[in-house]
């Protein structure tokens, strides 16, 4: 017999009651039948954004690399994908009320969607708010989203993959209102123009750890580690061995190298996210070392 791919569980301080549950279970449907439904799969394939420059870009913001096709697969293969990235196969749907409760459960492998308590209790929070919930944390599980401790735009957080989805998930149930009652039911209380499902990483905030760095960031971090070396070369001042001037006016060329380089990518940017690293107080280093 196939597992459920999407268990709901309890922690030792917090449970979900039967109403929840059923809440749950209906949000979980919802989810899985529209990662199948072909209007779900054409607005992510032709999915596109202008940004403030009225650059088009054919991505979504801070995609990690992936191309709209690329996410789609691996949404609908989510399973095949948590384990390649080391974790169960098996989502797990816990309870929180606050941020202690997430930092006290030891997940170890298994992929945790956190859903809070002081939400779920609410008739206006419906089976399609937990649908979005459990499309958008899965998003950042699958490291979909690169924004993760980086400040972004705020302006431009919507093109992202979990964003998008998750108000996308919102618009394909409402494509089923007349057919499913528990879906028209929860129409009546949502608001479509103010949607908010409340997911745990945008209410708290880094609970998701990334598997990789954007290439704007690794850029950044040999630039940073090649200044402060500049300047504890630099601090040498007329001690500086013939060796020690050498290493120094080759960090300097590396420096000037490497900001034109990060300024190149980021002009030729897929998904418009290398733009959020064009300004950095450390992106370029002085040509003291000539004075040596």
């Amino acid at each position: 017999m196939k597992s459920n791919p999407i268990k709901i569980g309890r922690t030792r301080s917090c449970f979900f009651t039967k109403i929840q549950k059923n809440k749950l279970e209906t949000g979980v449907q919802i989810f899985l039948k529209a990662l199948k439904q072909t209007a779900f799969e054409e607005e992510v394939l032709q999915f596109n954004w202008t940004n403030q420059q009225n650059k088009r870009f054919h991505r979504f913001y801070h995609a990690n690399g992936l191309s709209n096709r690329q996410i789609l697969d691996r949404l609908q293969k989510y399973p095949s994908y948590l384990e390649e990235l080391g974790m169960s196969s098996q989502i797990v749907l816990l309870p929180f009320n606050n941020r202690k409760d997430i930092q006290a459960y030891k997940a170890v492998d298994r992929p945790i969607i956190w859903i809070s308590v002081n939400c779920i209790h609410n008739d206006w929070y419906t089976p399609v708010h937990i649908a979005s919930t459990i499309c958008h944390e899965l998003c950042l599980l699958l490291d979909f989203d690169s924004s993760i401790h980086q400040i972004s735009k705020p302006e431009y957080k919507r093109y992202s993959v979990p964003n998008f989805l998750g108000h996308l998930m919102m618009k394909t149930a409402a494509l089923w209102k007349g057919s499913i009652s528990d879906i028209a039911s929860a129409f009546d209380e949502i608001d479509t123009e103010q949607y908010n499902y409340f997911p745990a990483s945008t209410s708290l905030g880094n609970i998701y750890t990334r598997s990789s760095l954007h290439t704007q960031e690794n850029f950044d971090n040999l630039i940073s580690t090649l200044l402060t070396e500049q300047e504890k070369l630099i601090a040498l001042q007329e001690k500086l061995t013939s060796s020690e001037t050498t290493r120094l006016i080759c960090i300097e060329e590396v420096l000037l190298k490497l900001n034109v380089l990060k300024a190149k990518l980021a002009n030729c940017s897929l998904d418009g996210s290398a733009f959020d690293f064009r300004l950095n107080a450390r992106s370029s280093g002085g040509s003291r070392s000539n004075s040596n």
